[in-house]
């Protein structure tokens, strides 16, 4: 891949990108520290507060002969005050410096590895860019998304982010009482990136679970459903249903060659994976329930491998580009 000022450094070295950002790192250690002491400081005074409690209410009820239950409310308020001492003493010190961290290291280092990408540790991919895809049939009722990337990858337009799109759910028990429940409707890192086709419809990639739970039975039934597109590879078929607003149109788009590109992306991150190409970009859902692109507040700012890990989950994402060759660009659009 030429260098140019979109190129990737698909190998990014730690130790050096460290040694780079070494006057921002040290800051940031400052300010870590602080947050430490901070930190021991409010553990100490609320240890404190909690032992006086205690040895109040432990005389009350042996030396004083108090009852017990106002020896309990005793009790239960020096924990409650511990507790506030703990908050009011610690204050806002270590989200300050995680903040920190995520906003001028993880930023400048994302420059070094990406120049065409940015990092914005508090954005996410818009509600509406989620719903145009259309992966998910549901109601959504909670949407929340952090770190988000966006710019160029090589030749291609990229936006991505963590996501937990969320429905509430209500039902009713035997008595008649109310209870809600929070349903996960996604939660992972959602990709949208240019396509290097022009296309006019919508076509949809989904798990393929009838066929992979009731096999040819599954397969049987699928075929009532009108949108349903069969490809010619069978690895990809037993893999991924697909649903398309034009058959022609999506066997264009999904030739052989991108079939077994999505093949080895699902291998690559999980058979739950979706997909939708639509208004000429790919939309991707990759389920994921850890949190990515965290520091510690144990580790020391410039802790080679903290950044190590930051570094090898963004290349992995930027690098979908390439496994799915969204770089090529023989193609026109209009």
């Amino acid at each position: 891949m030429s260098v140019s000022n979109t190129s990737v450094n698909w190998r990014p070295d730690p130790a050096a990108i460290a040694q780079h950002l070494k006057p921002v790192l040290d800051e940031l250690e400052a300010l870590r520290r602080h947050a430490l002491v901070k930190r021991g400081n409010a553990r100490t005074a609320a240890s404190l507060t909690f032992a006086l409690g205690t040895l109040i209410t432990f005389a009350l009820f042996t030396v004083r002969n108090e009852n017990a239950f106002l020896s309990l409310i005793i009790f239960a308020a020096s924990a409650l005050i511990a507790l506030l001492v703990h908050h009011l003493v610690k204050g806002d010190a270590i989200p300050r410096y995680l903040h920190q961290f995520k906003s001028i290291a993880f930023h400048h280092a994302t420059r070094l590895v990406a120049p065409g990408i940015e990092y914005s540790p508090y954005s996410m991919v818009p509600i509406d860019s989620f719903e145009q895809g259309a992966l998910f049939n549901s109601r959504i009722d909670r949407y929340h998304g952090e770190d988000c990337f966006h710019g160029k990858a090589g030749q291609t337009n990229i936006l991505l982010s963590e996501l937990h799109v969320q429905r509430k759910d209500t039902s009713r028990d035997s008595d008649g009482k109310t209870q809600t429940t929070w349903v996960t409707v996604f939660q992972g890192i959602y990709l949208i990136a240019d396509f290097h086709k022009h296309f006019n419809g919508h076509v949809r990639i989904e798990p393929d679970v009838a066929e992979a739970t009731f096999g040819w039975l599954g397969r049987k039934l699928q075929g009532f459903s009108g949108d349903l597109v069969r490809l010619e590879n069978p690895d990809f078929e037993r893999a991924f249903k697909v649903r398309a607003s034009d058959p022609v149109e999506a066997r264009y788009l999904l030739t052989p060659d991108m079939q077994e590109r999505f093949l080895e992306l699902r291998n690559r991150w999980s058979p739950e994976i979706r997909a939708a190409l639509t208004g000429s970009t790919l939309h991707l859902a990759i389920p994921n329930r850890q949190n990515w692109f965290e520091p510690d507040i144990n580790s020391p700012a410039s802790h080679t491998p903290q950044l190590n890990d930051f570094l090898q989950q963004l290349v992995l994402l930027l690098h979908i580009t390439e496994q799915l060759d969204l770089n090529t660009r023989i193609w026109t659009k209009n």
